[in-house]
């Protein structure tokens, strides 16, 4: 009997949408590929849907393990976190100590929240970049609504006011969010909604700058007929205990919630060779691989690519990487896909370079409405949320097996409180 032949490994780092869609295109070729998926949490989190959990939903929508994603595949799932990586040796070396040797690395990592060096934020805002940070975000409006139908009961007068930072597709989405939110809770509390106060802060000239103008000008005014007060060309400068100093402007707030700014996994910049815009992503060469370096790839929010930063774009980058491996395995050109039509749609022909298609851009503000642009059509409002449900589904379904993706994408319609008051309130509500 011929010596077994040794498959080719691939280490993929990160375990979010452009990871997971790379192991499971590899995994189809399971006598070829030994692939490890590192990852430093034992779930994928939906980010698309992590306003909702702020504002009440079920967390099991955002949280699918990997275990359930990769349980009939050739997958093997660590969980760890990649600390040091060295691409002249091919090796990578987790947080755990262990040594991770490679003949192809995908790292996949996402953003991380950046704080531009602003005093006090950091300590004294929530951010929304994981489902710890959503749950406490959660937590932290039913105390406040709590502390202040406490202290009316006691005679004292007092005013919530919430406070977003950031006017890209984060900030525009949690407030309309919580434009209905607050008042849902205003109404379990026995308090006037009039009491609440919800005010959106953008650095630049208008809301979700990336888009086209009139995409910005509707989200103001979707935004303005729920009653969030806009406040452009406003930059945060200092945050304080309970101060907001802003340009021209000094807020006093228990409640900043930031989602202005975000940057590449920190890893990328400890690794000896790679080359970085000015924004700190990757320089990449057509075939994803990052420039300077062999056999390592960037896929994802860090790849210097077009339409980096998006979901269906690191959706299609680790389809790309993982295709192109296998003909590169086979002798044959790096060449890959380009996905066209609807999101995580199928492939429908072959280029020599990566051109990524133009994502579809889906934005909720508020429940049962959403700004859909495909190409320059805009579609809005019941149709939009229906066209952006569609696309929650149809992701689901391309990473879990049916009964699972139905189950995950039929928990974000769950109501999931824990505040005592709310749940009482639900409790009245139903038995009404």
């Amino acid at each position: 009997m011929g010596e077994a032949k040794l498959k080719h490994r691939v280490v993929i780092v990160g375990g979010g949408f452009g990871g997971i869609r790379a192991a499971q295109q590899l995994a189809k070729h399971r006598d070829e590929f030994d692939i490890t998926l590192i990852s430093d949490r034992p779930h994928f989190e939906y980010h698309a849907a992590l306003y909702r959990v702020v504002t009440g939903r079920s967390p099991l929508e955002v949280c699918i393990p990997l275990s359930t994603i990769f349980s009939h595949s050739a997958v093997k799932v660590v969980e760890d976190t990649a600390k040091t990586v060295y691409p002249k040796t091919k090796q990578l070396i987790g947080e755990s100590g262990s040594n991770y040797a490679y003949d192809s690395l995908i790292l996949a990592l996402g953003s991380q929240t950046a704080y531009f060096d602003v005093q006090g934020l950091r300590e004294r805002s929530f951010a929304l970049g994981s489902i710890t940070d959503a749950l406490r975000m959660k937590r932290h409006l039913h105390e406040i609504f709590d502390e202040t139908a406490r202290q009316l009961k006691d005679g004292q007068k007092k005013a919530i006011h919430l406070v977003v930072v950031g006017g890209g597709t984060t900030g525009v989405e949690l407030s309309g969010e919580l434009a209905i939110y607050a008042r849902v809770l205003a109404k379990k509390h026995r308090l006037s909604p009039n009491i609440v106060t919800i005010d959106l802060f953008e650095a630049t000239d208008r809301l979700l700058a990336r888009s086209p103008e009139k995409v910005s000008q509707l989200a103001y005014q979707r935004l303005h007929r729920l009653g969030v007060n806009i406040f452009l060309d406003t930059p945060i400068t200092e945050r304080q205990v309970e101060t907001v100093y802003l340009k021209d402007v000094e807020i006093r707030t228990k409640t900043l919630i930031w989602t202005a700014g975000v940057r590449p996994n920190q890893l990328y910049s400890t690794i000896k060779g790679l080359a970085l815009n000015k924004y700190g992503r990757v320089l990449v060469d057509p075939s994803m691989q990052a420039r300077g370096t062999r056999d390592l790839y960037v896929i994802g929010d860090a790849a210097a690519s077009a339409y980096s930063g998006m979901a269906q774009t690191a959706v299609d980058d680790g389809a790309f990487v993982a295709g192109g491996l296998h003909r590169k395995l086979h002798g044959r050109p790096p060449i890959g896909y380009t996905k066209r039509g609807t999101p995580f749609g199928k492939s429908c022909g072959y280029t020599a370079d990566y051109r990524p298609h133009q994502p579809i851009a889906a934005i909720p503000i508020g429940p049962g409405w959403a700004m859909v642009l495909i190409g320059n059509r805009i579609v809005t409002g019941w149709i939009g949320w229906i066209l952006r449900k569609l696309a929650d589904l149809k992701f689901f379904l391309s990473i879990l097996p049916v009964r699972s993706a139905l189950v995950a994408f039929t928990d974000g319609y769950r109501l999931s409180e824990s505040c005592p008051v709310c749940s009482k309130s639900d409790q009245s509500h139903h038995g009404a």
